[in-house]
């Protein structure tokens, strides 16, 4: 679970620094930057699900060991 918001967070942070970085110094033509900056987006919201799958998985299984749910 840690690992997979710190992946988020990285993922967010590297985008937002980008578009500061696009903005101020026209790295990247315009479709490069639209690709990656898709790409970040892509990858944030995939490790989300898997942290978020994740997490309920083992929430689940942690109740049923316990004998809150069938």
């Amino acid at each position: 679970m840690k690992w997979g918001a710190g992946i988020c967070l990285l993922l967010f942070v590297a985008g937002g620094l980008l578009a500061i970085a696009q903005i101020w110094f026209a790295l990247l033509s315009p479709d490069a930057f639209f690709k990656v900056l898709i790409t970040l987006g892509i990858l944030f919201v995939i490790s989300l699900g898997v942290t978020l799958v994740t997490r309920e998985y083992l929430q689940d299984k942690e109740l049923r060991t316990k004998g809150f749910i069938d």
